[in-house]
């Protein structure tokens, strides 16, 4: 320590300047960039866990649906009143028993078949032992005696206490041949027991296979370019994935942390040696869990390289700031060397010396002072030459020692305000940068949005349900060009469309539309969401404005939070109508004062 300190000592005032500056502009840069780092790395790594389930769920949810319409299709043909009439009644071969079996009953499988091609096949089993099977063409219905060897069958039919049962992956049951099915195809199948409706026996079975590429073909479409996503059954084998390669070793170490059938997880974990995001989510239906493993780097690769850039940009500017402060240094002690030279030969016995004054800084008032040291020597001199001569000699030296450490106390606070300035610009500027940066991720928190946004998430939100709901409704969009520059409250749209599809179009069975309106009437945005659902009673409806939750699906409850905020937000001047029709539907009006872009 003492060698470094002799070596410190024995520097240039310029090079110990600079070297101090580069120190501490150093050191800040690094402690800063090691907190932005870890900043941006966790930030990276939460918003990434976030994305990827969100990506996940949406993939279960499409899965999910796909089980569920194989589960009511299910209970469409269990509770179907033909099929039941045909297993609780003695057939005795007449001709029109065996007619309306054949154009009756027997469509009834073949029909459903064909407007769900993503069903591999459907049996309904017959426990009445009078009921022939039919061959000459494919109908789907098998005497129960086929099955009656099956472990799994005889389990599920002995089991009192359930209706319903999902089976894992196995091998097709293939009944009868048909040209477009491949045998042998691994399946998950869907059975329900059929019950008599007379005395409420088990008079059949109805199973519905699915075959395991098309009911995770889901997982075709989900985010594999930064992962893996696949689907483990409960004994955590795998029962789909998405062509992405991992290991048994890998699969296994993965599983060792996984949680109970009903709970989600999101974690990290290393897995293959490998840093990574694990997301496991269970599916309804088939014990089975969707997972998904993301390796961390795929997402803080843009973090290292902005990280990189950040230390080059500082690398630049330190060089230009030290090369910036060794200039200053340089010409500030040309000044201070003026000074010493004048020093020099008063001390040599020159005192007719004067020192150039320009400015008015520290270094302006040093010289000032040694200007009017000089002048009162001189005129010393003259007075008592050799006896003042000597003192004011005494008196050089004095203040020589005391101009050394006064000059480097005002130099220091000099260089360490210039430094200050240096690097307050660069800190403030990144973490406005960073804070800019921010606000344009985030949400900015605003209430009000143009009744154009308002339009285009309306539309994207009936966009993605057509897809859900198979095209069963169209629709239509009468908007006024002028209305879409006018303001709105955010989502006060999406739930009123929301249920008028649920409420309205969904239980109607059939296609529907549903007419989004909006213009503009004298001083007033005007919008009107018309469905011709099934429509709603009149006791209903007053119920439905009071804000009376009807259902657990949460009827009613929209419309009274949308009028609350609308009253907050307009007061007297919004206004909200309801009408409906049953069998008809329903029409739901919105009016407040139009403001636009202009009165902003």
């Amino acid at each position: 320590m003492k060698r470094i300190t002799r070596v410190f000592h024995n520097w240039s005032v310029t090079s110990k300047f600079v070297g101090v500056f580069v120190l501490i502009l150093t050191v800040s840069s690094i402690i800063t960039g090691v907190i932005i780092y870890v900043q941006a790395y966790n930030s990276a790594i939460s918003q990434a866990r976030s994305v990827m389930e969100q990506n996940l769920l949406q993939t279960k949810t499409t899965i999910d649906e796909k089980v569920d319409m194989i589960e009511n299709i299910s209970e469409i043909i269990a509770f179907d009143s033909r099929i039941q009439t045909l297993l609780d009644s003695a057939f005795i071969n007449e001709s029109f028993q065996l007619q309306d079996y054949r154009y009756n009953v027997a469509p009834i499988v073949d029909n459903i078949m064909r407007q769900n091609t993503y069903i591999h096949s459907i049996h309904v089993y017959m426990n009445n032992p009078t009921i022939p099977e039919i061959f000459e063409l494919y109908d789907g219905f098998y005497s129960m005696d086929r099955i009656r060897g099956d472990g799994e069958y005889v389990r599920f039919m002995k089991d009192v206490q359930n209706s319903t049962d999902w089976r894992g992956l196995h091998l097709e049951n293939l009944l009868t041949t048909r040209p477009d099915v491949k045998a042998k195809a691994d399946v998950f199948s869907y059975n329900r027991k059929i019950l008599s409706g007379r005395n409420n026996e088990v008079n059949g079975l109805v199973e519905i296979e699915v075959t395991q590429s098309v009911l995770f073909q889901p997982l075709e479409d989900a985010n594999t370019e930064v992962g893996s996503v696949l689907v483990l059954d409960n004994n955590h084998k795998v029962a789909s994935n998405n062509n992405t390669p991992l290991s048994d070793a890998m699969i296994k170490e993965l599983t060792g942390g996984m949680p109970g059938d009903n709970m989600r997880l999101n974690m990290l974990a290393t897995v293959g040696g490998v840093r990574s995001i694990v997301i496991s989510v269970p599916l309804t239906g088939p014990d089975l869990r969707l997972v998904g493993v993301f390796p961390v780097s795929n997402f803080v690769d843009k973090v290292n390289q902005s990280i990189r850039t950040s230390f080059m940009v500082l690398i630049a500017a330190l060089i230009i700031l030290s090369l910036l402060v060794y200039y200053l240094t340089v010409k500030l002690l040309s000044r201070m060397k003026v000074l010493l030279k004048a020093m020099k030969q008063v001390r040599e016995g020159s005192i007719d010396v004067s020192v150039p004054v320009v400015w008015n800084d520290e270094f302006t008032q040093m010289a000032l002072s040694f200007n009017h040291m000089t002048t009162r020597i001189h005129d010393l001199v003259e007075t008592v030459y050799k006896s003042e001569l000597l003192e004011k000699d005494a008196e050089l030296k004095a203040l020589e020692s005391q101009i050394n450490p006064h000059f480097l106390y005002n130099t220091l606070a000099t260089i360490s305000w210039v430094a200050r300035k240096a690097k307050a610009p660069d800190i403030v500027k990144l973490s406005d940068s960073m804070a800019k940066f921010y606000r344009l991720v985030l949400n900015k928190g605003n209430s009000e949005t143009l009744v154009a946004n308002e339009l285009d998430m309306v539309g994207a939100y009936l966009a993605i349900q057509k897809f859900r709901f198979e095209d069963r409704f169209d629709a239509v969009f009468e908007v006024e060009e002028r209305v879409r520059n006018c303001y709105t409250l955010k989502n006060i749209l999406q739930p009123l469309v929301e249920n008028a599809l649920i409420h309205g179009i969904e239980p109607k069975r059939s296609h529907g539309t549903i007419i989004i309106k909006a213009a503009l009437e004298e001083d007033l945005v005007v919008i009107r969401i018309i469905d011709d659902g099934v429509g709603m009673p009149r006791d209903m409806i007053e119920d439905v404005i009071a804000g009376k939750v009807l259902n657990t699906r949460g009827s009613g409850f929209a419309i009274a939070n949308i009028t609350k905020r609308l009253q907050a937000f307009y007061g007297e001047s919004q206004h909200i109508e309801l009408y409906s029709r049953q069998g008809i539907g329903t029409v739901i009006t919105l009016s407040f004062a139009a403001r636009g872009m202009n009165n902003v």
